[in-house]
C-alpha cells in the first residue's frame, strides 16, 4: 500500500539507491559521492532520495547494517572447524567487496567488523594466554590486534586483486596464522 513504510515500491527504491551506491562505490570513495549523483544512477529524484536517507553516508550505514544481519546469521553457526566456518563469511565478503573495503577502511567504527570477531575474541586470547604464557589483557589485546590485522590485510589484498582465489582459501590462511601457528618464541 503507498504511504506504508515497507511496502514494495520502498523496499524497490532502497534497493536501487544501494545498488547505485555500490556502483559510485567501485568508481569512487564514499566522500565524494553526492546526493545528485546517486540519483542520476538510480534515476530517482532527489525527494525520493530524502524520503528514505539523509545523505549518502546515512544509505552506506544501512548497506552496512544489511551486512551485519547476514554475517549475524552466518557467525551464529557452530564453531568446530573455524576455515569452514569463515568461508561463508568471506563468500558474502566477496559478493559485497566494494561495501567490504569501505568498511574495512574504517574498521573501529564497524558492526560489520564486531559481528565477526566478537565470537572470536575469546577463544583467540584463551590460546595466545597459552601460547605465550601471557596473563595481562592489554598484552592478549596487543596479540589478538595483531592477527587481526592480519587477517584484515588479507582480506584487502584479497578483495583488491580481484577475489581470485576461492574463500576457502583464504580463509585457511586466516584460520592458520591466526589460530594454529606455533608461537615464534
Amino acid at each position: 500500500m503507498v504511504g506504508t513504510k515497507n511496502n514494495r515500491r520502498a523496499q524497490a527504491t532502497e534497493r536501487q539507491l544501494k545498488n547505485a551506491m555500490l556502483t559510485l562505490l567501485a568508481q569512487m570513495p564514499l566522500e565524494k559521492i553526492s546526493v545528485s549523483a546517486l540519483c542520476r544512477e538510480a534515476d530517482i529524484n532527489r525527494g525520493t532520495f530524502y524520503t528514505h536517507y539523509q545523505d549518502p553516508q546515512a544509505l552506506f550505514t544501512a548497506i552496512e547494517l544489511d551486512l551485519v544481519d547476514q554475517v549475524s546469521a552466518l557467525v551464529d553457526q557452530p564453531r568446530t572447524d573455524m576455515a569452514a566456518w569463515l568461508t561463508p563469511i568471506l563468500t558474502l565478503v566477496r559478493e559485497n567487496a566494494a561495501a567490504t573495503e569501505i568498511i574495512i577502511r574504517n574498521l573501529t567504527a564497524s558492526p560489520l567488523l564486531l559481528a565477526v570477531l566478537n565470537p572470536l575474541r575469546e577463544e583467540s586470547l584463551t590460546r595466545y594466554r597459552q601460547w605465550y604464557h601471557e596473563s595481562d589483557p592489554a598484552m592478549l589485546e596487543y596479540y589478538f590486534t595483531f592477527y587481526l590485522n592480519g587477517a584484515v590485510q588479507v582480506i584487502t589484498s584479497w578483495l583488491k586483486s580481484g577475489a581470485r582465489e576461492a574463500p576457502a582459501a583464504i580463509a585457511k590462511v586466516i584460520v592458520r596464522a591466526a589460530l594454529t601457528a606455533e608461537p615464534w618464541v
